[in-house]
């Protein structure tokens, strides 16, 4: 368990372009405008290398890799970097294949090789965000053309699920191929595993009911399950009803992280009953923020087996001196 104070999303300062200018505001990001080196600065070194229950690494910094890599523009905006759909998709994605040649996935192992020397082994380097086959697919083709083609060209929608879930494959393999492992396996959420871990997400299966996530996206992530050693999922309070009884079903996934949205989402008494499911049947990662009544009950009902709280307090909640670092 960790429980720090609640920082909501704060808007990162521009970075240095390869030619040493700063990126401005509605830039369109090309590999061949990122400079290695100085990415690998942005991702900083851990200051300690254990703190309490977790080890602390560094990631490559986050330039949405995974949609990069399928073809979305990327755009520097209001402090954070986007993507946006692919002008010519979802035609695309009929014919989505990621070679080893391509641009973005070389700027990303560039990056993860130069973090790797930099670390010599005193700290992981850990995978960075890669958002998951259907997120990739929302990403590239629009929400609501995948919807459409989801009801009206189900084979279709198939298809493209079936490309990005490869085209996730194909960056993960690589990525960790590039990445050397941490004594003998990895580091996920500052837990260690041995072997290959990887996390996938599927953000956008909220605009899913739980019939369509079982019938398209479950053969997806049991496939990914299926390449890895230790493959965990990250999911969100507000989606979590549409998927965890189909994600409970898959034999050889290990973990599943569940994000609470604050302030939008479910509240912790809402939200017990599927995270006790949970909690029951597989190791549950929790982070988030929530109040000191609402993690107090989370101590008091779920199960410690298998139990990680990686949670932060609301500002208007006093942390309490016996869980303050």
């Amino acid at each position: 368990m960790d429980v720090g104070r609640f920082d909501p999303l704060q808007p990162r300062r521009p970075f240095l372009l390869a030619d040493g200018s700063l990126v401005t505001e509605g830039r369109l990001l090309t590999p061949e405008l990122l400079d290695t080196q100085g990415l690998a600065d942005l991702s900083g070194q851990p200051k300690e290398t254990v703190r309490g229950n977790f080890f602390c690494g560094v990631a490559p910094y986050d330039l949405c890799w995974a949609e990069a890599i399928v073809g979305c523009p990327i755009r520097w905006k209001s402090g954070h970097v986007w993507s946006e759909p692919i002008p010519e998709s979802p035609n695309h994605l009929e014919n989505l294949i990621v070679s080893p040649a391509n641009p973005w996935l070389l700027k990303l192992l560039e990056v993860t090789r130069e973090l790797v020397r930099r670390a010599q082994g005193r700290y992981p380097v850990c995978q960075p965000l890669l958002r998951g086959p259907i997120d990739i697919l929302s990403a590239a083709a629009g929400d609501e053309p995948s919807l459409w083609a989801m009801v009206d060209e189900p084979r279709r929608f198939r298809k493209w699920l079936d490309a990005c879930t490869d085209a996730f494959l194909t960056v993960a393999q690589s990525w960790l191929k590039a990445s050397a492992p941490f004594h003998g396996g990895a580091i996920e959420y500052g837990l260690f595993a041995t072997g290959s871990v990887v996390r996938t997400q599927a953000d956008n299966a909220a605009l899913l009911s739980p019939r369509a996530y079982r019938e398209f996206l479950l053969p997806c992530d049991k496939r990914l399950c299926q390449c890895f050693d230790y493959p965990l999922i990250h999911t969100h309070s507000g989606g979590l009803h549409i998927m965890l009884d189909a994600l409970l079903e898959l034999d050889r996934l290990r973990a599943i992280q569940v994000s609470l949205d604050y302030p939008a989402g479910p509240s912790v008494a809402q939200l017990l009953p599927l995270l006790k499911q949970a909690n029951a049947e597989k190791p549950l990662i929790i982070t988030g923020g929530l109040s000191q009544a609402e993690l107090d009950l989370l101590l008091e009902t779920l199960s410690p087996s298998g139990l990680c709280l990686q949670v932060a307090l609301h500002e208007q909640w006093p942390l309490r001196k016996d869980l303050e670092k």
